[in-house]
């Protein structure tokens, strides 16, 4: 897998991420959408996944095969930003709403 390829993959799950957290932050600070932020969460990751598979579909193909070291690279990311997410989204819900948005 070449470097371009990597950088662009890294760029979708900073993009892809920052859009979820931000968009969970928003939420977060209202009294009435903060309940159900985690489940819109939870609608975000197959979403994200979808459009991961749109972006980069030929990593998906049915006679691709790739090394330990290219499958570690696609992975790790992935997980890092998800990671990432939940720690974010756990410190957004664990903040109490002020009244003034």
């Amino acid at each position: 897998m070449n470097q371009l390829l990597l950088e662009e993959h890294l760029y979708f799950n900073l993009i892809a991420s920052t859009l979820v957290v931000g968009i969970c932050y928003l939420l977060s600070k209202n009294p009435k959408t903060k309940d159900y932020v985690g489940f819109l969460y939870l609608f975000g990751i197959p979403l994200k996944g979808v459009f991961f598979y749109k972006s980069f579909p030929f990593l998906f193909l049915e006679g691709l095969s790739l090394s330990l070291q290219e499958k570690v690279n696609i992975l790790f990311p992935v997980l890092f930003f998800l990671a990432a997410e939940v720690l974010f989204l756990l410190k957004f819900l664990k903040q109490t709403p002020s009244s003034q948005i």
